[in-house]
C-alpha cells in the first residue's frame, strides 16, 4: 500500500510540474501580467507566439558539410554498385562511410566526418549527409 502513496505523489509532483505552477499556489488571475512580464496572463492551451524562435545552436557546434556530403550530388539516385560506391569513397576522402536502407536502426553516435548514405525503398541513393 505505501507504494501506491508514493507512486501517486510522484505522479501528481510531475504534473503539478509540467503545469509550471508551484504546489499549494494556485495561478494568480487578478495580476493582469504573464511570466515574461508583459499584458494579460495567455490560456495554457494556447498556441506559442510565431515570433517565439528557438535559439540557434551555437556556431560550428555540427558543421553541416564537414563530411562533403554537398558535393556528391551526381551520384543521387544511383544504385549503391561496387563501382558507384568506389567513386563516392574516392570522392570523400579518406573518411568512415555508413551505407543504410530508409528505416535501417543506426546508432546515434554523432561523427561530423562521417558520411551517411540513405538509401530509399527502391535500393536507390537518396540522401547524403554528414554524422
Amino acid at each position: 500500500m505505501p507504494l501506491r502513496l508514493i507512486a501517486a505523489a510522484v505522479l501528481f509532483a510531475s504534473v503539478a510540474g509540467c503545469q509550471g505552477e508551484s504546489a499549494g499556489q494556485p495561478p494568480s488571475a487578478t495580476s493582469g501580467s504573464s511570466e515574461l512580464g508583459a499584458g494579460p496572463t495567455a490560456p495554457r492551451d494556447a498556441a506559442p507566439s510565431p515570433r517565439a524562435v528557438p535559439p540557434a545552436p551555437p556556431a560550428n557546434e555540427h558543421p553541416e558539410d564537414a563530411c562533403g556530403a554537398g558535393e556528391l550530388g551526381p551520384w543521387f539516385n544511383l544504385l549503391p554498385t561496387a563501382t558507384v560506391k568506389n567513386e563516392i569513397a574516392e570522392a570523400a576522402g579518406e573518411r568512415p562511410i555508413r551505407y543504410y536502407t530508409e528505416g535501417d536502426p543506426v546508432t546515434m553516435d554523432y561523427n561530423a566526418s562521417r558520411l551517411n548514405v540513405e538509401l530509399g525503398p527502391d535500393g536507390r541513393i537518396k540522401r547524403f549527409r554528414c554524422g
